[in-house]
């Protein structure tokens, strides 16, 4: 399952491209935008998905994504927690939902600008969405990979996937055994996945 055809595939096309001048990837998105594709998708699959899935599936799509090209797919820190992975802006949105199918797109709040006072009063919630980046393509190239390789397991199942040992959530959390909320280094996310993809694979691949 780590090394799935489709994904072997994808990073080792992905590294040999990545040198090219003409190859432009988005800047890191917010961690709710990466969230709502995946609700997306699983929408559009009849795929309810829970709080802890999304939580996994991010983490899997962000680690394959600096894998591929070096550079984070969300905005946010992911943190090591007691039971995984943690990205804490998705914890505190879908947790609401609890062990439950998640029912709503997560949701940004802004202030915009009041017609009546031309001040920026309003608050205005709106969902986060990568459509509204143009070079986000690749983004979801990678999290629709990813949600064919993990979309159809449980949150259990998801889960003991992170606790891999020596992966990068043991390793951080094995360093600061009594810490909650410590950082997991997105270089040693990216090793672990880079490994990952290469795995198995015949020298000089």
């Amino acid at each position: 399952m780590w090394n799935s055809v489709a994904l072997r595939q994808l990073i080792h096309e992905q590294l040999r491209l990545s040198s090219a001048d003409y190859i432009i990837f988005g800047m890191p998105y917010p961690a709710k935008a990466v969230a709502n594709y995946f609700l997306d998708l699983a929408e559009r699959d009849d795929k309810p998905l829970n709080p802890m899935q999304i939580q996994k599936l991010v983490y899997f799509a962000h680690g394959w994504y600096l894998a591929m090209t070096g550079e984070p797919l969300v905005e946010e820190h992911i943190e090591s927690w007691q039971y995984g992975p943690v990205i804490p802006t998705l914890y505190h949105e879908f947790k609401r939902w609890g062990a439950g199918a998640i029912q709503e797109r997560a949701t940004e709040a802004q202030l915009i600008e009041n017609p009546k006072t031309g001040r920026r009063t309003v608050i205005h919630f709106h969902a986060p969405s990568l459509d509204a980046d143009s070079k986000a393509t690749q983004a979801k190239n990678v999290i629709r990979r990813v949600w064919e390789v993990y979309g159809r397991f449980t949150a259990l199942q998801l889960s003991q996937l992170t606790h891999e040992p020596d992966g990068p959530w043991e390793r951080t959390r094995r360093a600061n055994p009594d810490r909650k909320g410590t950082d997991i280094d997105d270089k040693l996310i990216r090793r672990y996945f880079v490994a990952k993809a290469t795995a198995n694979e015949p020298a000089g691949t």
